[in-house]
C-alpha cells in the first residue's frame, strides 16, 4: 500500500511537466485544416488584422474581422476525486489549464473553430486583444456572483 501511495504522489507531482510552458500555446483541436492536434507553438498578437498561431515552421492566421465568438475557460487539469484532491491540496496548489475557444470564418467563408491551451500568463493579454480587435465577436456573459 505504501508503494502505491508513493507512486500516486510521484505521478501527481510530475504531471505539471506535461503543461504548456511560459509563452507556449497548444492546439487542442478544432476544424482548422492542416494543423495537427497537440502541436505546440506561439500566438502572435502584434499583427493588426489577424491573430497568428505559429507552429513548426507553419502558421494559422485568424483574421480579427472574421472572428464570430471566443470564450476563455479555466479548468482543473486532473480530476483526482475527493480524498486524493485533499491530500494533494495539503502539499501544493492544483494545476489549472487555461483554454480559448475561437469560432471564425476562413477565407472561403467556411465556419471554423479552434481550441488552444495557453500558458497561465497569457489569458489577460489575449482577452484584451480579442476584446479590442475582434469587437464584433459575441462573448458569453461572465457568471455573476449574485443577483442584482
Amino acid at each position: 500500500m505504501k508503494k502505491f501511495a508513493a507512486f500516486g504522489l510521484l505521478l501527481v507531482f510530475t504531471l505539471p511537466a506535461l503543461a504548456v510552458e511560459d509563452g507556449q500555446v497548444m492546439y487542442l483541436g478544432g476544424t482548422a485544416p492542416g494543423v495537427n492536434v497537440g502541436v505546440v507553438g506561439r500566438l502572435d498578437t502584434t499583427a493588426e488584422t489577424a491573430l497568428i498561431f505559429e507552429y513548426a515552421g507553419n502558421k494559422l492566421e485568424i483574421p480579427y474581422a472574421a472572428i464570430q465568438s471566443f470564450e476563455y475557460s479555466k479548468e482543473v487539469t486532473h480530476h483526482l476525486g475527493v480524498l486524493p484532491a485533499i491530500a494533494v491540496g495539503m502539499f501544493k496548489m492544483r494545476r489549472h489549464g487555461h483554454f480559448f475557444r475561437i469560432s471564425y470564418h476562413d477565407s472561403n467563408n467556411v465556419a471554423q473553430a479552434v481550441v488552444f491551451e495557453v500558458s497561465k500568463q497569457l489569458p489577460k493579454t489575449l482577452l484584451a486583444v480579442l476584446t479590442t480587435r475582434a469587437a464584433q465577436a459575441t462573448q458569453p456573459e461572465p457568471p455573476h456572483a449574485g443577483r442584482k
